[in-house]
């Protein structure tokens, strides 16, 4: 089973996102900031990272930059979160590595199709249901 790590310091925003249906064609880890999120990833390395922007401790693009500095994590793809979009925070964010930077309040069926485009595909060639 492919797995997510989904990181933001709002408990709302993670059981929102973790109540979506696509928490049950993949294992969803929570972590509340960035710290938590590496502590998690160290010990099952994720097959996509979901991350807000703004966080105690550790943010989403410098999650990013941790995690694409890594041999072992640098192809784990990043997806960060943020209330405040604009072309400069995305272009920090794409700098950092990021693979997508959408805007909260975010839609469900818009992070699913984000999420389906830059989840590695399993083995078998499945997708993800909407």
């Amino acid at each position: 089973m492919r797995s997510i790590v989904l990181v933001d310091d709002s408990r709302v925003v993670r059981e929102v996102l973790a109540a979506h249906p696509i928490a049950r064609e993949v294992r969803v880890v929570d972590a509340g900031d960035g710290g938590e999120a590496l502590a998690a990833i160290q010990v099952q390395l994720p097959d996509l990272v979901v991350a807000d922007l703004r966080m105690p401790r550790i943010g989403g693009v410098d999650l990013c930059r941790v995690l694409h500095s890594q041999p072992r994590t640098r192809q784990v793809p990043v997806i960060i979160l943020t209330s405040s979009l604009t072309p400069e925070i995305e272009a920090r964010c794409r700098k950092a590595g990021a693979a997508a930077v959408l805007a909260k309040p975010i839609q469900p069926q818009q992070l699913l199709e984000e999420i389906s485009r830059v989840l590695p595909s399993p083995p078998s060639g499945g997708a993800l249901a909407p």
